[in-house]
């Protein structure tokens, strides 16, 4: 494998560079933690919730004025029939009435009452139904409320992490803007060459024989290669590229 033209720093420029590679996957893993946040995914959920209990009231709110308005026809087909009796009663009560019209008037009451029994019991499903669509309108605008509750609770728990994320952020690009002027520019540079084609990992301990960055045991060939090297050497993983600094 062809290698890099070789490369000096000092052990205290590499050491640095180790603590800001440090620093910057803290800020990566923190920038990566405020758009994963697990309130966004609650909120979406919630959200969607609440747009299909917005749908259900609105269904349940039109049958609700559709039972009450029968529930209202049926009532003035009962007071109909109520009346129609109260009259052929009195009518009967006043003495002036014939034995034939009498016969007519007990008929028509006999058959009116019948009509308003049959009038009362179906008023009495529609009340029923009026009720129960009562109810499930105020089921649903109960659960809403439960939701928007929560909904705001989420919100501030998310505003609450967004916040603490994003002073850990602001912090660690401080400490960064501290350290970068203690560090050789030509590792720099190369160190984010490498960071922005690796994942965010630029530089990486060696321990042992082993790259903490691709977790890849050196061979001994290379490992010997290593040891004969000065201290101010830089070194690459032969695997991955990255800086290799060593313990």
């Amino acid at each position: 494998m062809k290698r890099e033209v070789s490369m000096k720093a000092s052990v205290s420029d590499q050491n640095n560079l180790i603590e800001l590679q440090r620093i910057d996957t803290a800020i990566m893993q923190a920038t990566h933690k405020l758009k994963t946040l697990p309130e966004h995914e609650q909120l979406t959920a919630i959200q969607t919730r609440l747009a299909g209990s917005a749908e259900l009231l609105a269904t349940a709110e039109v049958q609700l004025t559709d039972v009450t308005i029968d529930l209202r026809r049926s009532e003035v087909d009962v007071e109909s029939v109520a009346d129609r009796m109260a009259k052929d009663e009195a009518r009967m009560s006043n003495g002036s009435t014939s034995p034939k019209e009498l016969e007519q008037l007990q008929h028509e009451i006999a058959t009116l009452a019948k009509r308003k029994a049959e009038l009362e019991d179906s008023e009495l499903e529609i009340m029923m139904s009026a009720d129960g669509a009562k109810e499930k309108v105020e089921i649903i605008k109960r659960d809403e409320e439960g939701l928007k509750q929560l909904e705001l609770e989420i919100n501030v728990r998310l505003e609450n992490g967004v916040a603490e994320l994003e002073r850990e952020i602001q912090l660690k690009k401080s400490e960064r803007t501290l350290l970068t002027p203690k560090i050789e520019i030509g590792l720099i540079d190369l160190y984010e060459k490498i960071k922005s084609n690796g994942g965010g990992i630029g530089a990486a301990l060696l321990i042992g024989s082993t790259c903490d960055g691709c977790r890849l045991v050196i061979n001994a060939v290379e490992m010997e290669r290593i040891k004969s090297l000065e201290a101010d050497e830089v070194l690459r993983c032969e695997e991955c590229r990255r800086i290799l600094v060593r313990i």
